[in-house]
């Protein structure tokens, strides 16, 4: 017979194990994703909902000692597809990776990536009731730095060299980590990217590259208010074009002998926002089939265009005392043209700053941006779209073939080319003629900036092609 010490221990024995198993299917059947990342919904729902899915093979079985819970593998993917999609990835690219890795992991996963939403869902053929369907919202902004490392890490996981615990951990810090660049190397950028612009693209002399830089600040300035005012950024574009177009003018109104470039100037100080890269980047995703996140990028290119062209219109307006309206034809600088290398330099320092590029990416984003410069300036007499065409070629064989030789995300390289071939190259034609009140040209600009944006994503798409059976995809 037990004495009352006996009975007493097999009660807490007996309940312990009741809550220990209570504990465990209850967390089996949930596997709530951390809360560091922003989400705004999830329902628990069957998978009849999405059309890519990813298969699981069931007829094997397999050691999952390695690749960690089933949990903690769903956790994982979710936390990747927010992290892709927020520093930038392009939605074919994201869901790609995701797939891929669910299929190493040994999760059944369908995922559709949207603009500001992705769906995810987690499905369980033996048990339908722990199947879940997860709704993100996401806000996407572009930082290379990071984004080459969760690329990076979306390639390897699940392989032998990189079990999903320690891929758990490096993704968390990959998340946690500080911008490369600080808000004063930003503003910086912002003001040498202005400058260096002034002197590279509009034919800018020394005066002109110097109040760029001062305007350029003031972007920057400005630009950083709107990242943390919602409603001031949804008209940031038009205000901040407003200002500097009558800045612009005023500098050359009361100093004239500097003899200023009112457009030189008021163009340069907003090279970093013309919608160039929006453009090009929403056309490459609807060759890729993603129509919704394409369509969406190319309208928000298009609108950020429409609100430069009228704010420096308006702008210009305002000073309607002074009769000295001469919007002129600017006279050229007499720099040697061999200047343009330090130019360049300067501005391709200040692209990679903005891009948040870790500084082991630079050699090869200066080198796809400076093909990409001489490529365009030795073909220049071909016309704008034969030039820009085999420019992009150039920029996409150069970063691949990089990629290729040093591991890089071949996109890190690309966009610094691309910064240097943005359809803001007539977007400057268009918007310089509305400073002349030629209206119906300011406009035209919008349908240039497409034609532009189109033959970048063709010239980058011609580089794939000799590459592609050896380079992965990319």
């Amino acid at each position: 017979m037990l004495g009352l010490s006996g009975i007493r221990e097999k009660l807490i024995e007996a309940t312990s194990g009741f809550a220990a198993a209570s504990t465990s299917a209850e967390e089996g059947g949930r596997g709530a994703p951390s809360p560091n990342f922003r989400r705004k919904g999830s329902l628990v729902a069957s998978p009849r909902y999405f059309n890519r899915r990813v298969p699981v093979d069931t007829s094997q079985n397999r050691d999952f000692s390695k690749n960690g819970s089933h949990e903690l593998r769903r956790r994982f993917l979710f936390r990747l597809a927010i992290a892709l999609h927020t520093y930038g990835s392009s939605a074919s690219r994201t869901e790609h990776l995701i797939e891929r890795a669910a299929e190493r992991l040994h999760v059944d996963t369908n995922i559709a990536v949207f603009p500001t939403l992705i769906l995810l869902s987690f499905n369980d053929i033996d048990d339908d009731l722990s199947s879940e369907i997860h709704l993100i919202t996401v806000e996407s902004e572009l930082d290379v730095g990071k984004l080459a490392r969760a690329d990076e890490l979306a390639i390897s996981v699940g392989k032998r060299d990189t079990p999903l615990v320690l891929s758990y951990w490096r993704l968390k810090a990959i998340a946690t980590a500080p911008q490369e660049f600080g808000t004063w190397w930003r503003l910086f950028s912002y003001a040498l990217s202005a400058s260096m612009a002034s002197l590279l693209f509009f034919n800018g002399n020394l005066c002109d590259a110097l109040f760029s830089f001062v305007l350029g600040l003031l972007v920057g300035v400005l630009d950083i208010v709107a990242s943390r005012w919602p409603l001031f950024a949804s008209v940031m574009e038009f205000i901040v074009a407003v200002l500097v177009s009558f800045l612009a003018r005023v500098f050359s109104i009361y100093l004239k002998k500097l003899k200023i470039c009112v457009s030189s100037l008021a163009l340069s100080a907003l090279v970093e926002l013309l919608p160039g890269m929006p453009l090009t980047l929403g056309v490459s995703e609807m060759v890729a089939k993603s129509h919704v996140t394409g369509t969406s990028r190319v309208i928000h290119g298009l609108f950020s265009a429409l609100q430069l062209g009228f704010g420096l219109a308006i702008g210009d307006s305002f000073l309607w005392w002074s009769k000295a309206h001469d919007k002129a034809h600017c006279t050229p600088p007499s720099i040697s043209k061999w200047w343009n290398t330090l130019w360049l330099v300067g501005y391709i320092v200040a692209s990679n700053i903005l891009l948040n590029a870790r500084l082991s990416q630079w050699p090869g984003m200066g080198l796809a941006a400076t093909v990409g410069y001489v490529v365009a300036y030795a073909t220049d007499k071909l016309g704008t779209s034969a030039s820009t065409v085999l420019a992009a070629f150039s920029v996409g064989i150069t970063g691949t073939l990089y990629s290729h030789l040093t591991g890089e995300l071949p996109l890190a390289l690309v966009l610094s080319g691309i910064l240097l071939l943005v359809p803001g190259g007539l977007g400057v034609e268009g918007i310089a003629a509305m400073f002349g009140r030629d209206v119906a040209s300011g406009m035209a600009f919008v349908f240039d900036m497409l034609v532009v944006a189109l033959s970048i994503t063709i010239g980058l798409l011609i580089a794939k092609i000799p590459t592609w059976k050896t380079m992965p995809r990319t």
